[in-house]
């Protein structure tokens, strides 16, 4: 695997996208999908030439942060969701973490190994199945 692969599992952040063109959502939700696709555009650029330490490195974990705890505000305090959802939701937010720390557990041992590549990926993923609790 390659970090370049992590370009792929960063689109699927696209997805809420389409799902907004089909529903009206709050003013609050439109600015948190602004914000997603300022982190799509720096981890694209990012993974598109993977430098460690690089200024757009900085850029991106800065903007990741900012926008995962605007997300994670959001759906703690703002969104209404289901009970029987919550237990699924808080599963979802305990994986996004572990693979946040494995992702970068193993970027610190070897930048663009397997294990960082594929726990990176899934920290994609599962941030995009978080991501669709706001949106869906």
């Amino acid at each position: 695997m390659k970090c370049t692969d992590l370009r792929y599992t960063n689109l699927l952040l696209l997805i809420p996208f389409i799902i907004l063109l089909n529903k009206k959502k709050h003013f609050f939700e439109y600015l948190l999908l602004l914000l997603l696709l300022s982190v799509i555009i720096s981890s694209q650029l990012l993974w598109n030439n993977p430098i460690k330490k690089s200024l757009i490195h900085i850029i991106d974990a800065i903007i990741a942060k900012i926008v995962l705890l605007l997300f994670l505000f959001y759906i703690l305090y703002f969104k209404k969701i289901k009970n029987k959802y919550k237990i699924f939701l808080i599963i979802i937010m305990i994986l996004i973490m572990i693979c946040a720390y494995l992702s970068n557990l193993y970027s610190n041992k070897k930048w663009c190994s397997n294990l960082h590549i594929i726990f990176h990926g899934l920290f994609h993923i599962f941030c995009l199945i978080g991501i669709l609790f706001i949106f869906i």
